[in-house]
């Protein structure tokens, strides 16, 4: 599978994953997150990011991801989960034209398409 971004943007993307198990309705969900720099507007869902210092937080198989700036959140866009062919090598925000489309957390085989 290959991954681009047209237009892409100029993403500083020094990322963190957070990869915790948690328990709930005896089934195994994770929650990633990836902190990311951007460097000229961009939007996320309806949501148009100023440059600046975003973390993005998710829960695998929830059908939202929460972006937070300064610890507090900032937006809640919807997305849905697909499964990669094989684990994300690093975090990864893909856009096409200042739209963010989706995201790829290292270490997992699951990504986050937004919308």
């Amino acid at each position: 599978m290959h991954w681009y971004a047209k237009n892409a943007l100029t993403l500083s993307a020094g990322f963190l994953l957070g990869a915790v198990s948690a328990l709930a309705a005896g089934s195994s969900m994770h929650m990633v997150s990836g902190e990311f720099d951007v460097t000229q507007t961009m939007t996320i869902g309806t949501t148009e990011l100023q440059p600046g210092n975003y973390v993005i937080q998710g829960q695998e198989s929830q059908p939202q991801l929460n972006i937070l700036q300064n610890d507090k959140v900032i937006a809640t866009v919807p997305c849905h989960w697909v499964r990669l062919d094989k684990k994300a090598p690093q975090t990864e925000v893909l856009s096409t034209n200042n739209q963010v489309t989706e995201v790829e957390f290292q270490g997992r085989k699951e990504a986050a398409k937004i919308g």
